[in-house]
């Protein structure tokens, strides 16, 4: 079972207003979930993605998440008013679902789905994909799966003219309570392999994918900071824009 970092979602109020500071990364129109109640846009850095998302309708929202299928879904989001904006969860990609599936039913998980979904794009054309969610007893939204409709040649093929080739994700600082059992549960949900590690913190690897996602010790369990590398900056710069931090780090190779 291999899995890749697909994307991470950062809810904003007011998505029409998402004007990155520097215009270090920018944003295309997405389209609407019409079923959820949300509607998004899209920042390619490749096939790893930002998605900025947004709420068009909260009662369609928290409809939706009284739902079988919605229930763990990114509309769940919306059970308490006065949602803060910021990242509130990861996603991670494969190229077969229900073999993914088949793996998390050994473990004491909450497993929803997969979930047929499409949106449909602004020039009207829809885009299929497949979801999966699990819950345990932690605070956490964890980590879901995605299944394209398409193949990662196609995918990059329809999408590269909006990639961002200056920049390249490293990875996703998350909060969490218990360091340890998050990174052995990560592990043996996720097939995720301990790249280096200390009482403080745990950094965890994919098999096939460069992105590191960073376990760190905090009782306010939540994903905090997006790291990026750069070749436009020169010196290592924070930005903290809409409730999340984004931490741009020189990269000198690449060009």
């Amino acid at each position: 079972m291999t899995l890749y970092f697909d994307h991470i979602i950062h809810y904003v109020n007011g998505i029409a207003s998402i004007d990155f500071p520097n215009h270090h990364i920018k944003s295309i129109q997405g389209g609407k979930h019409t079923e959820l109640g949300t509607y998004n846009q899209l920042s390619y850095i490749d096939l790893h993605y930002i998605e900025w998302i947004d709420v068009f309708d909260q009662p369609l929202a928290q409809s939706y998440a009284q739902t079988e299928e919605g229930r763990l879904s990114f509309a769940n989001t919306f059970k308490v008013r006065d949602v803060c904006e910021g990242f509130k969860r990861i996603c991670l990609r494969t190229n077969d679902i229900h073999k993914v599936k088949e793996h998390l039913m050994q473990f004491e998980l909450d497993v929803v789905g997969p979930i047929e979904m499409s949106r449909t794009k602004p020039d009207g054309t829809v885009i299929n994909w497949q979801l999966l969610y699990l819950d345990d007893d932690s605070d956490l939204d964890l980590p879901f799966i995605i299944q394209w409709g398409e193949s990662d040649e196609e995918r990059k093929s329809a999408l590269k003219a909006y990639f961002h080739h200056d920049l390249s994700i490293e990875g996703v600082t998350v909060q969490v309570k218990n360091i340890k059992k998050t990174s052995e549960n990560w592990q043996s949900w996720y097939g995720l392999v301990v790249l280096e590690e200390d009482e403080q913190y745990v950094n965890l690897g994919f098999t096939d994918d460069n992105v590191v996602i960073t376990l760190e010790k905090n009782n306010d369990e939540q994903y905090t900071t997006l790291s990026l590398n750069s070749s436009h900056i020169k010196k290592e710069t924070r930005t903290f824009y809409k409730g999340a931090y984004y931490l741009f780090k020189p990269n000198l190779h690449k060009h």
